[in-house]
Parts: structure tokens; sequence; C-alpha cells
């Protein structure tokens, strides 16, 4: 079970998702045409707001690949860091930590780095701690 703390900073981050895809509807395919950057991310976040762990690359292209679905607000790089860590994405600490935090990444960037944190420090499961001599 989570942790009171643990959950609280996940409800602030999902709230902050919400938010997010609340301002831009998904969009209706049009034949072949394929989705631009912007609407891969949205996507993806929506995926990451279900628990989906497919939508992991999509979220690192914001922070690997120049240009992709990025403004010069950084608006991007926060909900990627909020999705990664909503599904547990700990290989994209780095990534996280890297981001300036200006405009909205004051208050992604470390919530995405406690959640992430939050799930290190968390008792280990019953049977498999190290016997005792």
């Amino acid at each position: 079970m989570l942790s009171e703390e643990k959950q609280r900073l996940i409800d602030r981050a999902r709230a902050i998702l919400l938010e997010d895809v609340r301002r831009h509807a998904p969009r209706t395919p049009h034949g072949d045409e394929p989705l631009d950057s912007y609407e891969q991310l949205d996507v993806a976040v929506r995926g990451a707001l279900a628990g989906d762990r497919s939508v992991v690359t999509t979220l690192r292209r914001v922070f690997d690949e120049p240009w992709f679905a990025r403004t010069n607000s950084a608006h991007e790089y926060a909900v990627a860091s909020l999705g990664l860590a909503l599904i547990g994405d700990r290989e994209s600490l780095q990534r996280i930590r890297g981001v300036s935090p200006i405009n909205l990444n004051r208050e992604a960037k470390p919530l995405a780095l406690a959640i992430l944190d939050a799930g290190e420090q968390q008792d280990p499961p019953p049977g498999s701690s190290l016997p005792e001599d």
C-alpha cells in the first residue's frame, strides 16, 4: 500500500496532468495523417494517467529528441516528467534531474523526483529481506 505522503504526491501530479489534458481535446484522425509531436505527447500523457507503461518511449522523446513537442515555455518537460513518474520510470531520473526549473517545471520537477524517490524508499515486500545470521 502507498504511504499517505506518496499518495499525496501522486494525487498532485495527476491533478496537474488532468488539467493539461483538459486543455487538449484528443484529435480525431484524418485518414493516414500522422499525429504531430504535441498530439503524440498528449496521447502519451493520457496513457500515463491510465498507468500504461507503453508510453515511456514517447515521454522520453521530449528529453531525447531536439524539438519533439517542445515550446519555449518548457511546459512539455513538466508533463513528460510527471507522466514518467506516475508510471514509475526510474530509468528517466537523469532526464528529469536535468530539467531547468522554470515555469511549470518549478513544481513538476521536484514533484516527479519525489514520487520516484518515494517508490525507492518503500519497505521491501514481505519475504524479500536478507535472512539474519
